[in-house]
């Protein structure tokens, strides 16, 4: 599976204005090159505000139906984990935005929310080794 960027353009353009998004983004296997046989289309989205469950399943069948592809995934950056922030701060494709420096700002905002919320990983993972080693 590849993602014709060029092609889609116009297509995310016209969604993300229809369902008032501030950027849109492409992360994954997809976004790093490394497609395989089940690789399915990750897009990140941020709204102005927190999506409801309906709201983003509507726009995934609205993204998946204009797009042409059946695994299409969306993840609501309103709602993601720290973990998934960072990822997708790092890996992912701007696909468009809305103003520019919102995806720089996001990802400013995908790193903080990863580096406030590292000691909580670290001390899980210590819990964690602790209790399997007893």
């Amino acid at each position: 599976m590849t993602f014709d960027y060029e092609k889609n353009y116009l297509i995310i353009k016209k969604l993300a204005e229809k369902h008032g998004l501030v950027l849109v983004a492409l992360f994954g296997s997809v976004a790093k090159g490394k497609i395989h046989k089940q690789s399915d289309v990750d897009l990140a989205v941020l709204a102005e505000h927190r999506l409801r469950p309906a709201e983003l399943a509507e726009m995934q069948f609205d993204f998946s139906q204009n797009l042409s592809i059946k695994d299409l995934e969306l993840a609501d950056l309103k709602s993601a984990s720290p973990l998934l922030l960072k990822q997708i701060a790092q890996y992912a494709k701007l696909l468009y935005e809305k103003e520019p420096s919102a995806f720089a700002r996001f990802k400013i905002y995908g790193y903080k929310s990863y580096m406030e919320a590292k000691p909580l990983f670290i001390l899980r993972e210590f819990q964690l080794n602790k209790f399997l080693s007893l």
